[in-house]
């Protein structure tokens, strides 16, 4: 039996990994988004978390926060993201998406939603609500594997 499920678990890593190779990080440049999946991530983050210091931007994508603000550099250059004072403490300086960047925001995801509908459109309905089940039930699983193991009790990013 155990065969059997180490054998599916690396059947499952596999498929995994090929699927992320195609939806992957990569797929914004084949989808001419002008965006690094970095760059792509980062606006999702700011979009969902709302105005973030740099260092709270960094923790929480589990970068260093040099690296955030060259990001962060090349996406107020392209007129995505402003750094703003915190009204409340002038001192602070916080990062917000502006108009353009909640736009280009819009325009990758429905792009690649796009994508993934066009996949899952040669996919049986059944065998797909199935493997949504499937996956959830593993989201569930990592979480509660993360919990117990590093005792976090905030929430990455969900489904």
């Amino acid at each position: 039996m155990r065969g059997d499920m180490d054998a599916l678990t690396q059947r499952f890593a596999q498929s995994l990994g090929v699927l992320a190779q195609e939806f992957g990080p990569h797929l914004l440049n084949r989808l001419h988004t002008g965006l690094t999946a970095g760059q792509f991530f980062t606006m999702q983050m700011i979009r969902r978390e709302g105005r973030l210091k740099v260092s709270q931007l960094a923790e929480r994508l589990e970068v260093t926060p040099s690296a955030i603000t060259v990001m962060i550099d090349r996406l107020e250059h392209h007129g995505y993201v402003s750094r703003v004072r915190d009204e409340e403490d002038r001192r602070v300086v916080v990062i917000e998406l502006t108009e353009a960047g909640r736009a280009k925001l819009a325009e990758v995801e429905r792009a690649w939603f796009e994508m993934m509908r066009q996949m899952v459109s040669r996919i049986e309905p059944g065998a797909f609500k199935q493997c949504v089940s499937a996956l959830e039930t593993m989201v569930a699983a990592a979480k509660q594997l993360r919990m117990e193991s590093y005792g976090e009790e905030t929430p990455r990013q969900e489904v």
